[in-house]
């Protein structure tokens, strides 16, 4: 299974910058039409990148991040998302199951209407509010449209008037809890946020382990410099993958011969164990 393990943010102004975006080495593009536009720029933004798309044949995914459900514009964005062939829509300011419910089915409802399934299409809820990660649950299990869910860690911290730092630890319970929200509602490990300090890599690198460590398994980027140290942690080492695929051979092995309680050197096996490992492996492209 292919996992993605960056989501590389272009404004949506700039056609150059989203070709150069297209040809860079990240996992997935998002085409901002929301922060990164200015109101007067909006339409002429959403146009860029329906020609962007059209033109370019993406080997890669490629969401359109739309403006708010507040907004006259989400509407269109969301159209012109599905016309132009993007994967998916990235939703910002996602804080009720309500709302995400209405997205997705209008964006179904469009599909029908040009006789074209839809199933495939993703819309990804940006958690970046107090409210939101209240919600968390429920906008994550709110409709079948939903893979996984995004967390917005500037926009949140405004919200909640806390003080980004370093260690991250102001942000240790909202990204908990989108994490236990994804896995309780049975979608897709989360999609951390973006690391503002383009000139620190081991900055990036150790907030990407955090997360890492507390259950995300891709990151936001906002520069193409970003993406080597995203993928970096978010790639299995070398060492990883092959006690994973020893501890795959030799627990098949024993429980070929009816026993699923195994010692592999110092390691204790048992199918919890056993299915860590296994999902090692996907997660290594295996």
């Amino acid at each position: 299974m292919y996992t993605k393990r960056s989501y590389l943010f272009v404004p949506g102004t700039s056609l150059k910058m989203i070709e150069k975006a297209l040809g860079s080495e990240a996992d997935s593009v998002i085409i901002d039409l929301e922060d990164a536009v200015a109101i007067n720029e909006k339409k002429a933004a959403r146009e860029t990148a329906v020609v962007a798309l059209q033109s370019n044949c993406p080997k890669k995914d490629v969401y359109i991040r739309i403006n708010d459900i507040t907004t006259p514009l989400w509407r269109e964005d969301l159209i012109a998302a599905i016309d132009a062939g993007a994967i998916g829509i990235i939703v910002p300011k996602a804080e009720s199951a309500g709302n995400m419910k209405f997205i997705c089915q209008t964006a179904l409802e469009h599909f029908e209407k040009k006789n074209k399934n839809g199933n495939l299409f993703e819309v990804l809820p940006l958690i970046e509010t107090a409210r939101g990660i209240h919600c968390a649950y429920d906008i994550a299990s709110s409709h079948f449209l939903i893979p996984r869910l995004v967390f917005g860690s500037i926009d949140f911290s405004l919200d909640v008037d806390c003080q980004l730092t370093e260690q991250g630890d102001e942000l240790l319970y909202a990204r908990s809890q989108i994490v236990i929200a994804s896995k309780a509602a049975g979608v897709g490990s989360p999609v951390d946020a973006v690391y503002p300090g383009l000139g620190n890599e081991q900055g990036l690198k150790s907030e990407a382990l955090r997360s890492r460590q507390l259950g995300f398994r891709s990151k936001l980027a906002i520069h193409p410099k970003q993406l080597d140290p995203i993928h970096d942690v978010h790639t299995p080492s070398q060492k990883e993958v092959e006690e994973a695929m020893n501890i795959v051979k030799v627990f098949e092995l024993a429980e070929h011969q009816g026993c699923a309680s195994i010692s592999i050197g110092e390691k204790f096996v048992d199918y919890p164990v056993y299915k860590k490992a296994k999902t090692i492996l996907q997660y290594a492209s295996l």
